[in-house]
């Protein structure tokens, strides 16, 4: 944005920016002739709700849903959206070399189809919610009952301090006593993410906030795109490979160097690709879950319905799934 900055008066880019913002996002959000937030089940399966109920939840309690949609447009969108702002903004530019005019076009469009993002998430009320047990793995209650450990998965979800919200029932309705944030994304997310740990603590549970895997000593360092980028190196896949076998260890098999005492809620963005390689290697190493099962869990919270409608599919993190190595949880820390 400081090519922006420098490029035309901040009144007039606030003004333009905004106006585009806002268009874009309820665009973005709501098709036309839609009035509120899409309907959704609950849960998307039975055998999930069987499994709430066997852990003496309700899921009519737990208000997230299991929408999940995937604006395949946004990113034409918003490189169509920047073009348009820069058109209407030129008058007002200082000339602009070629180079220039694209850098600007570039970082509008990653603006707006950021901002889309959020909305398509937040103003859509689209959770991508699911659940799954952890197996071996069990806590007693406030009244001394025994319980078996379940991982509630979602994206970034709206108003989590608001009381009803998605956050607020998974803590209180399901009983979340550990948060696992990774997103570690371009959405705009703050306003989200310090409502989050906020309503957690006050509820009685702790919070790994993203900005601790950057910084802090559970820091596990940008592992997701390390394997994006580099999966054909070895020493670059073993390394974060190792890193988030150690992220799973301290966060969700034993948070705090102890076993879960309650549940346990695991969140990025979407809620597709950091959770579901987390979710995915759960499944398969801990739950010993067969490989078809975990691949089409990982579909359907990627929006993936066909070859030809992929959603947010990406062979890479499947692959990772099927050859990463679940002897590396057991290994010395």
């Amino acid at each position: 944005m400081n090519d922006v900055r420098r490029a035309l008066p901040g009144s007039i880019l606030f003004s333009a920016v905004l106006a585009f913002l806002l268009l874009g996002a309820c665009a973005a959000a709501r098709p036309a002739g839609e009035t509120g937030p899409p309907a959704a089940p609950r849960l998307a399966s039975a055998r999930e709700d069987r499994l709430l109920r066997a852990a003496g939840i309700d899921p009519a309690r737990i208000a997230c849903n299991a929408e999940n949609r995937w604006g395949r447009g946004l990113k034409q969108d918003a490189a169509n959206g920047a073009g348009q702002l820069l058109e209407l903004l030129a008058p007002s530019l200082r000339p602009l070399a070629d180079a220039e005019q694209r850098a600007l076009r570039r970082r509008l469009g990653d603006l707006l189809m950021w901002r889309m993002v959020r909305a398509v998430l937040i103003e859509g009320n689209n959770n991508n919610l699911g659940v799954i047990p952890l197996w071996g793995y069990r806590y007693r209650d406030a009244a001394g009952v025994e319980r078996p450990v379940l991982v509630f998965r979602t994206g970034l979800t709206p108003a989590p301090d608001s009381l009803g919200s998605c956050f607020r029932t998974l803590l209180e309705e399901g009983r979340v006593k550990h948060v696992v944030n990774l997103f570690d994304g371009e959405i705009p997310a703050a306003d989200l993410v310090a409502a989050e740990e906020r309503t957690a603590r006050q509820a009685g549970a702790t919070y790994h906030s993203p900005s601790e895997s950057r910084e802090g000593t559970q820091g596990y360092g940008p592992w997701r795109e390390t394997l994006r980028r580099h999966y054909a190196e070895p020493a670059r896949r073993q390394e974060a490979s190792s890193a988030l076998a150690r992220l799973v260890h301290e966060q969700i098999l034993a948070p705090g160097g102890a076993p879960p005492v309650g549940n346990i809620h695991v969140h990025c963005g979407g809620g597709m690709h950091r959770t579901g390689m987390v979710i995915g290697l759960l499944e398969r190493c801990i739950n010993q879950e067969p490989l078809p099962t975990v691949e089409a869990h990982y579909r359907r919270h990627v929006g993936y319905r066909d070859a030809q409608n992929p959603g947010g599919y990406e062979e890479e993190n499947v692959r990772f799934l099927r050859e990463f190595d679940c002897s590396l949880f057991h290994a010395p820390r």
